[in-house]
């Protein structure tokens, strides 16, 4: 796909890596139509985002909203959660694999023509280790829908600012000087793998349906940010509505 498409969906928007991919859709331009779909609507102060469309789902009621995921040209999946913040093992299992694969398995139906989802480097489904294991096993469940295009991307760790999880503060910190050196070995900020999804739509699509996107190939697609109607200064920081 290239040039300006139709329609694009945004799922997970409120995260550190999908706030990210909303500015760089906006700032793209590449898609006529954004639509971020969760659990609460986000109010924008910038005029560039006011324009984007919200549909306000229940996360527990995904088996009814097939519509809601019809249509579109490109989904992006920034859903996750960890162990820790979802409450228990069986709760970050329902988010990162159940909430993923139906949102998938409606795209899929639905008539989505590439499939973005982000993963993370290490993802094992034969893993010992939860959070690497369900990974996997999301991973494997979504090729086997086999989408016209997908693609996972494996970033190193995150980058997130403000939305660092736990010890991912301390170890940021602790990395930041890599972020300059090495930072395809240890680090990936969430503004990259964002670019680098959005990028990914104007590449020739691989010769199988679905392709993985380690950190050194995520570093190499962002790099080639579209200048065209970017948007100066967007804001990426949203207020929260009720």
């Amino acid at each position: 796909m290239a040039g300006i498409l139709k329609s694009a969906f945004v799922i997970g928007y409120t995260g550190a890596v999908g706030r990210e991919v909303v500015k760089a859709l906006v700032e793209s331009k590449r898609f006529e139509k954004i639509v971020l779909i969760g659990r609460r609507k986000i109010e924008y102060d910038d005029p560039a985002f006011q324009e984007l469309e919200q549909q306000v789902i229940d996360y527990e009621k995904l088996s009814e909203l097939k519509e809601t995921f019809a249509g579109f040209d490109a989904g992006f999946c920034c859903l996750g959660s960890t162990r820790k913040d979802a409450g228990s093992a069986e709760a970050f299992r329902h988010i990162d694999f159940d909430y993923v694969h139906q949102v998938a398995v409606h795209c899929k139906e639905g008539g989505t023509k590439h499939f973005h989802y982000v993963s993370s480097a290490g993802a094992d489904k034969n893993s010992f280790f939860l959070y690497p294991k369900v990974k996997g096993q999301i991973e494997d469940a979504l090729s086997k829908l086999m989408f016209p295009r997908l693609t996972i991307y494996r970033p190193k760790v995150l980058l997130r600012g403000d939305k660092a999880r736990g010890m991912e503060g301390i170890f940021t910190t602790l990395t930041k000087p890599l972020e300059y050196l090495a930072p395809h070995s240890v680090v990936t900020g969430c503004d990259t793998v964002a670019w680098a999804m959005i990028n990914n739509c104007d590449t020739a699509a691989p010769s199988k349906p679905s392709e993985i996107l380690f950190n050194g190939e995520i570093y190499k697609l962002s790099e080639k940010k579209a200048s065209a109607g970017a948007t100066e200064g967007a804001a990426i920081q949203p207020t929260e509505g009720s």
